[in-house]
């Protein structure tokens, strides 16, 4: 059944996304920035191929309702396996479970991803703050700058 195939190459890229996402959690932790910005290139292929295989997934889907007696309006998995029986429904069951699994999986990297570039976002923001401090840090205190805006910059007594 193509749908199923279409639903099996889904899955199998996000398997490259999810190891890809791996990679990319190394290359943050190891501070490796030119790794981790070529991944990001890799990553944005990877995409490209995703919505191009949903959009075959997708087809897929609306040619199997148009073979169908009784074609429905709207399309889910469910109401999918309701109408399939015996091999195919299991199949396709085991399908939709593994890209589902593997997309969770994904998921959950990323936000991994997301935490660990926030920290180092913050860890930069804190570094350059520390070496190019501001001007208000630069004073000790509002007092010893009153008391120093009443005398010139040379004592005239001496």
């Amino acid at each position: 059944m193509q749908l199923i195939h279409a639903m099996n190459d889904l899955t199998a890229t996000h398997k490259d996304l999810l190891g890809l996402s791996k990679r990319k959690t190394e290359a943050l932790t190891n501070n490796k920035l030119d790794e981790f910005q070529a991944l990001l290139l890799e990553e944005q292929k990877l995409i490209r191929q995703l919505e191009k295989q949903e959009q075959q997934r997708q087809e897929a889907a609306e040619a199997w309702n148009q073979e169908q007696p009784d074609a429905a309006e709207s399309l889910t998995i469910t109401e999918i396996l309701d109408r399939l029986d015996g091999e195919s429904q299991k199949m396709a069951a085991d399908a939709a479970a593994a890209l589902t699994d593997t997309m969770t999986e994904l998921k959950r990297q990323e936000q991994l991803n997301k935490a660990l570039l926030e920290e180092s976002m913050k860890f930069v923001q804190l570094s350059m703050e520390l070496v190019n401090p501001s001007i208000t840090s630069m004073n000790y205190g509002t007092a010893s700058s009153d008391k120093m805006s009443n005398r010139s910059l040379f004592d005239s007594k001496a």
